[in-house]
C-alpha cells in the first residue's frame, strides 16, 4: 500500500509537471569505456585537468573523448573558491560530450543538497562574488533572510527551485551504468529497494522547487541516505559488505563506486565489489588526483597524472 499511494503521488507530480524529469536508471550495455571522477569542491583547475587526464578534453577545452562516458560523484560544489566556474564547466562539458557522441553525467552530492536547503557551510570565503551578476535571481525570497547579504546571491541561485538548482535537477542522484552502481554516499538495502528512479525523480522534483525535500537525502553525515552515508566509504568491515552484497542483489549490480569520504588513494573494498574514489583532489584537500577507469564494464584501473 505504501509502495502504492509513493508511485501514485509521484505520477501526479509528473502530470503537473511533465517537463521536468530526472534520468532513469541507465543499464547500458557496449559503453567501452567509462572514466569516473570523484569529488571536485568548486577548483576550476581541478576539474579541468581531472577533464583532461580521463582524455575527454584538450587543453582548449573542447571534447576529444569520442564515445567516452565520464561519470562524475557529485560534490561539485563546496569547500573551494570556484562554485560558478566549475559549474558552469560542467554543463558545458557535458553539451560538448554530447555533440561529440560521448556522455558525461554528474551526480548529486551532499554539497549540491546543502545548497538546495540555502545552506552555506563549507563554502569557499571568496565563491559568493561569482554569483552577484546572474540576472533573475529572487534575493528577497523568505529562505535567504538567514543568510548574511553578500552570500544571499548565491544562497538564490543554488536553493530548490534557483537557477542552478533547476539545472541540476537534470542529474541523478544514483546512476546506473551496465553492472555498476554510481552514488556518492551509497545505496543501503532499504534505498534499493525504494528504488533508483523513485529516488532520482524525488530529488529532481526537490531541485525544481516543486515539492519537500525527499527523505533519501535528508539528514547529514552517518546516516543511512544516499548523498551522507559512510558506510561504504569509512572504516568499511565485514558487516558493511554483507550489507553491500544485499544492495547489489536488490539492484541487480555488481559493484558500487562511491566518493564523499577523502582516502589517500582510490581504494578497493569487498573483493573489489566496492570503490571509493574520493581522493581530495580540490585544493581545499591537497589537490592530489586519481580517477577510475572501466573498460567493457569491469574496472580496468586507476589513472594517474
Amino acid at each position: 500500500m505504501v509502495s502504492t499511494l509513493r508511485t501514485g503521488l509521484i505520477l501526479g507530480i509528473l502530470l503537473l509537471f511533465p517537463f521536468a524529469c530526472a534520468p532513469a536508471a541507465e543499464s547500458v550495455s557496449g559503453t567501452n569505456r567509462i572514466v569516473v571522477i570523484g569529488d571536485l569542491h568548486a577548483d576550476i583547475g581541478v576539474a579541468r585537468r581531472a577533464f583532461l587526464l580521463a582524455g575527454a578534453i584538450d587543453d582548449s577545452g573542447q571534447w576529444i573523448g569520442g564515445d567516452l562516458v565520464v561519470v562524475q560523484l557529485g560534490d561539485i560544489i563546496g569547500r573551494s573558491d570556484d562554485d560558478r566556474p566549475v559549474l558552469d564547466f560542467i554543463f558545458d562539458i557535458r553539451r560538448k560530450a554530447e555533440a561529440g557522441g560521448g556522455k558525461v553525467y554528474a551526480l548529486i552530492g551532499n554539497h549540491e543538497v546543502m545548497g538546495g536547503r540555502v545552506d552555506n557551510q563549507a563554502v569557499g570565503r571568496n565563491s559568493f562574488a561569482d554569483f552577484q551578476d546572474l540576472p533573475g535571481l529572487e534575493i528577497d525570497d523568505p529562505r535567504l533572510q538567514k543568510l548574511p547579504e553578500y552570500q544571499r546571491a548565491r544562497g538564490a541561485a543554488l536553493m530548490a527551485g534557483g537557477h542552478y538548482a533547476k539545472m541540476l535537477a537534470e542529474f541523478p542522484a544514483v546512476l546506473k551504468l551496465g553492472n555498476t552502481i554510481f552514488v556518492h554516499g551509497g545505496v543501503v538495502p532499504r534505498w534499493a529497494e525504494y528504488g533508483i528512479d523513485l529516488i532520482n525523480e524525488e530529488v529532481s522534483q526537490w531541485l525544481l522547487g516543486n515539492a519537500i525535500e525527499p527523505n533519501s537525502i535528508r539528514g547529514v553525515d552517518d546516516g543511512d541516505r544516499v548523498v551522507w552515508t559512510r558506510q561504504f566509504s569509512f572504516n568499511v568491515d565485514y558487516y558493511d559488505c554483507t550489507v553491500l552484497d544485499e544492495s547489489l542483489r536488490i539492484l541487480g549490480a555488481q559493484r558500487m563506486i562511491v566518493a564523499h569520504t577523502v582516502h589517500p588513494q582510490i581504494t578497493a573494498r569487498c573483493d573489489d565489489k566496492l570503490w571509493v574514489v574520493d581522493v581530495g583532489m580540490s585544493r581545499a584537500y591537497g589537490g592530489n588526483m586519481e580517477l577510475l577507469e572501466i573498460i567493457n564494464d569491469e574496472v580496468s584501473g586507476v589513472i594517474r597524472p
